[in-house]
């Protein structure tokens, strides 16, 4: 009578540690899908909306904007004209909110101008001097204040507004000095999919899990039925199995979508470490752009060294040192506009690689904080060589016009 017990016990804790593993591996799946696609969604959004903040802080005069700030109106001149540039703005994106604020006292803020929407659309737009609490969500926008460098928040919720990722920029007046910031939301309907599913997936998990336990617990009423729990408890695990894999092929849409976005842009976005290096998921227009093939990895000051002499490429990589000290010292603030006329390679002449064609390249370069102590540059190329040709074809015909034509002679 020994056997037959000890036969049973073992597939008791068979069964047991059989639960538990199932349970584990569905949860591992679950948390690295999460963390994949928040990661990839934040990242998405300092691509989108870094350029977004930069237009709408040149389009912004920071004295006038601080004159606004102090007795805010819609009938104010520079409210009208403000208003109507950032609405134009915000229209040419994804963004569902582009907006500006000003401080009042702690976490307490004004909106002076929304360039979200227009004034008759009470759900969307903030009338100026409208105050907020931002508090639960103010780290981000303290930071931009505090180091006056272009911030990201992660997602965030809000009851109001829903799930968004938003990135910040200071507005400074002419004395250099922060006087309120433009923010800029998008929308992460994606999250609230990956969410949905999320809650769905334990609640079956739990389920099955719960109908195994049961399982188990009745199979110890007798020997005779426990083949018929254990295809049971195989039967849940199929299930749960198969729940797993339809979790990782919608995360698999999605990140394709997200990456589509990104794909969709017409400008070389990349992230560079403090090596300088390239990070992945740069945008794909920035292969174009350079003509050279899986960027990731590679150092960006090694790809421009034989398009540049010795002393300009020195001067940009110590240009390059300078924004990750001055974004590292939080006792340094960083003027945008400062950092751009420090910028050695505003405009350069870019040779290909594959064909030798000359190109003309405006770059441009931002740091960005992504916490934690992570700096990273994100920089800007566009090819802007037809540009350049127009302008100068247009010169050319001016300079006809002004010269004229010889008079005609008679007789």
């Amino acid at each position: 009578m020994k056997e037959p017990s000890e036969k049973f016990s073992l597939k008791r804790r068979f069964t047991f540690f059989f639960i538990l593993f199932i349970a584990a591996i569905y949860a591992g799946v679950l948390v690295t899908s999460y963390r994949q696609l928040m990661g990839l969604t934040e990242t998405i959004s300092a691509e989108l909306g870094i350029p977004i903040i930069k237009e709408a802080l040149e389009i912004i005069d920071g004295d006038s904007f601080e004159r606004l700030s102090k007795n805010p109106s819609l009938e104010d001149p520079y409210f009208k004209e403000l208003h109507v540039k950032l609405l134009a703005l915000k229209m040419e994106t994804n963004a569902i909110y582009l907006y500006t604020m000003a401080p009042v006292e702690g976490t307490v803020f004004r909106y002076i101008v929304d360039g979200s929407s227009t004034p008759d659309d009470t759900e969307s737009f903030s009338l100026p001097g409208t105050e907020e609490d931002i508090k639960s969500y103010s780290k981000p926008i303290l930071r931009t204040l505090e180091t006056v460098t272009i911030q990201t928040s992660s997602i965030e919720y809000e009851n109001e507004w829903g799930w968004t990722i938003s990135t910040y920029g200071p507005i400074l007046n002419s004395a250099g000095e922060p006087v309120g910031f433009v923010g800029c939301d998008f929308p992460t309907n994606i999250v609230q999919r990956f969410f949905s599913h999320i809650l769905q997936e334990l609640i079956v998990s739990a389920f099955f899990v719960l109908a195994g336990l049961i399982a188990y617990l009745y199979m110890m009423n007798g020997v005779n039925r426990q083949n018929q729990h254990l295809r049971e408890l195989k039967d849940a695990a199929e299930t749960a199995r198969a729940a797993a894999e339809a979790v990782s092929r919608d995360l698999k849409d999605e990140r394709d979508t997200i990456n589509a976005m990104k794909d969709a842009l017409r400008v070389g976005l990349f992230f560079m470490d403090k090596n300088f290096v390239i990070q992945g998921n740069y945008s794909r227009a920035l292969e174009s752009i350079l003509d050279i093939d899986n960027l990731e990895g590679e150092k960006f000051t090694d790809l421009l060294s034989p398009q540049m002499k010795e002393h300009l490429l020195k001067n940009l990589i110590e240009y390059f040192v300078l924004i990750f000290s001055r974004a590292q010292a939080a006792s340094h603030k960083l003027d945008g506009k400062m950092l751009e006329s420090l910028n050695p390679v505003q405009e350069m002449v870019y040779v290909s690689p594959k064909d030798r064609t000359e190109k003309i390249l405006r770059c441009t370069f931002v740091p960005v904080d992504r916490g934690q102590g992570r700096l990273f540059i994100l920089g800007n190329l566009q090819d802007i060589t037809g540009e350049r040709r127009l302008e100068q074809e247009l010169a050319k015909k001016a300079a006809t016009n002004r010269e004229g034509t010889p008079p005609e002679r008679f007789g």
